[in-house]
């Protein structure tokens, strides 16, 4: 094999291997099964990701904070509402989780169980007046 020839041949070999990955990610990301454990996984993020925020935010400004509204209070209030569209995500995920067997028995409780959660969590966001309709 020339120089010319084994370069051609790595770059379709380079080429080959990219078209793959995309594929792969192209798959997951229209699965609903992977998408359904992925909110999962987001509504967990945000959730304990709000309590910190909202915490350190009070605690570094005082009283004065919730008046006054800075930057991070701002974005500490925008969470509760992405919280709340991932609980509902997660719980269509599993239903649909249940409905068409995507996972083993454990990992479809498991799914119910952070979808109970983030609903009991969003009510409780909701009581408390962070989710405002």
């Amino acid at each position: 094999m020339t120089d010319t020839e084994l370069s051609q041949h790595r770059s379709e070999q380079a080429q080959d291997s990219y078209s793959g990955l995309t594929h792969g990610v192209n798959r997951r990301l229209t699965s609903p099964a992977w998408l359904a454990r992925a909110t999962a996984v987001v509504l967990c993020a945000l959730s304990i990701g709000f309590v910190g925020l909202f915490t350190v935010v009070l605690e570094t400004g005082g009283d004065l904070t919730l008046i006054t509204r800075p930057l991070q209070m701002r974005l500490a209030l925008v969470l509760p509402y992405l919280i709340a569209g991932c609980a509902l995500g997660t719980t269509v995920g599993a239903l649909l989780g249940w409905r068409y067997r995507y996972w083993s028995l454990r990992v479809r409780i498991h799914q119910t169980v952070l979808a109970i959660l983030g609903l009991g969590f969003s009510w409780q966001l909701s009581t408390l007046g962070f989710l405002v309709v």
